[in-house]
């Protein structure tokens, strides 16, 4: 590889996220790999096939459940025979006192050390070629998934100074980690946000969580970033939200939980927004025709700019090749504004 194309990806997605017109949209695609997670080289080995068979603009690492939430003594059971991700089978986080009993993972224990060498070898065998960002959940969403929903809501009511002391012991461990993955050769954190969804939580019950725990965390990832990437999980989006958040880009699902990117572009015009790819419907059912159709509807949608070509969401495992194809071809003939 020349050295003006080894550093082509870099300065496309620089020029997307600085509003400026690069050579093509940045594509960016992401999935899990249930079968080959397990093993840090074998995730490794995944992550980097699947960059090169559709031409990535950046690398997500995808472990099978991000952070510590194993080394608390969450137990995973089978995964999701479409979506690739794991059921929880079993939850350290009952009664309100179970929060206390959450402690601080350094990064280089268990499950969170694993993740950090798939990072290592990612990087051993793709250096600068492209940027590479780490999965990590901010710490409400890491707390949900320690707890159900019904019981982090339920203590975030009526035992908030329980729940308080366990995101404390989340966001420290959380933010080392991550400060960890970036000095191991990640250029920044793909971080996913559950409690900004009204279908989970009132948009003023999360304004303490958000306050306190996970924008600490994003600003604090941001500034060691080159890329990083917030993702906001569910519908009904408290997006006013993010107008000034720490971060890069922006994701979301835009073409079913909304708003849809031309809106969004209104709402939040000095933003980068990565997505426009419909992962659950066109992915899957869609010809390669209405694959183009969509991504030259988004690139349309937001001039071209501050846009990296996305999914919704993590791919089904399930999705044809032929489709991956085709957002790839519809990427390259695509020419920004």
């Amino acid at each position: 590889m020349s050295l003006a194309a080894k550093f082509a990806k870099r300065a496309r997605i620089a020029a997307a996220l600085a509003g400026e017109r690069p050579d093509r949209l940045p594509l960016g695609l992401w999935v899990h790999f249930p079968d080959r997670d397990g093993d840090p080289a074998d995730l490794a080995r995944a992550t980097i096939d699947f960059y090169r068979r559709y031409d990535l603009d950046f690398i997500k690492i995808t472990p099978r459940m991000p952070g510590a939430i194993e080394n608390w003594g969450a137990t995973l059971g089978p995964y999701h025979p479409a979506r690739g991700f794991y059921f929880i089978a079993g939850r350290p986080i009952h009664e309100p006192q179970d929060w206390y009993g959450l402690t601080h993972i350094a990064p280089d224990r268990g499950a969170q050390a694993a993740q950090l060498e798939t990072l290592r070898l990612v990087k051993a065998e793709l250096g600068d070629e492209a940027p590479i960002l780490m999965t990590l959940f901010a710490p409400s969403m890491a707390a949900s998934f320690v707890a159900d929903d019904a019981t982090f809501t339920r203590h975030l009511r009526e035992e908030p100074e329980a729940l308080t002391a366990g995101l404390n012991t989340i966001a420290q461990t959380t933010a080392d980690f991550g400060f960890a993955a970036l000095e191991a050769g990640a250029d920044g954190i793909f971080l996913g946000i559950k409690h900004a969804s009204g279908r989970v939580l009132p948009h003023a019950a999360y304004d303490a969580l958000d306050r306190t725990f996970d924008r600490p965390v994003a600003q604090a990832f941001h500034e060691r970033s080159t890329l990083s990437i917030v993702h906001i999980h569910g519908g009904e989006l408290d997006f006013d939200r993010f107008a000034a958040y720490p971060m890069h880009a922006l994701s979301w699902y835009d073409r079913v939980d909304g708003p849809q990117l031309d809106r969004a572009r209104m709402a939040l015009p000095g933003i980068a927004f990565a997505g426009g790819v419909d992962h659950e419907r066109t992915l899957m059912l869609g010809t390669p025709e209405e694959i183009k159709a969509e991504v030259a509807e988004a690139a349309a949608e937001t001039g071209g700019r501050r846009f990296v070509v996305a999914p919704g969401c993590t791919l089904p495992i399930v999705v044809p090749h032929e489709s991956l194809r085709a957002v790839r071809e519809a990427v390259n003939a695509v020419v920004p504004s």
